[in-house]
């Protein structure tokens, strides 16, 4: 199964709201789409205050990674530009994660920035 594949998997089993085509419209005209043999990734730029990712803003120091499968290092690697953070919620759960884009960058397999 493709990275895409998987991704569409996931996001049907725990976000049957929104069809998939439409998520990803979303994020063609307005984020990051990645898709490779080795990942799939749907981000966009938002700002991150601690405790909640705001995606309509102009002010960003975050990647919001909405969708993601395969290779992490690859996703980070093909990140258009570096900002503070990497933020995500984990298989549906309303929790935010947060990591700092350069740590989280060093931590898998040294990629330099």
């Amino acid at each position: 199964m493709k990275p895409w594949q998987k991704a569409l998997r996931w996001f049907t089993k725990f976000d049957g709201e929104t069809p998939f085509h439409e998520l990803l419209a979303e994020y063609i005209k307005g984020g990051f789409v990645w898709c490779s043999p080795d990942s799939f990734l749907l981000a966009k730029p938002a700002f991150w205050d601690g405790k909640t990712i705001f995606t309509e803003t102009d002010s960003h120091n975050a990647w919001f990674i909405h969708l993601a499968a395969g290779s992490m290092k690859d996703m980070l690697r093909i990140c258009p530009y570096p900002l503070d953070f990497i933020v995500f919620q984990r298989h549906g759960q309303e929790r935010f994660h947060a990591y700092s884009f350069n740590i989280l960058k060093t931590k898998v397999n040294g990629i330099e920035s």
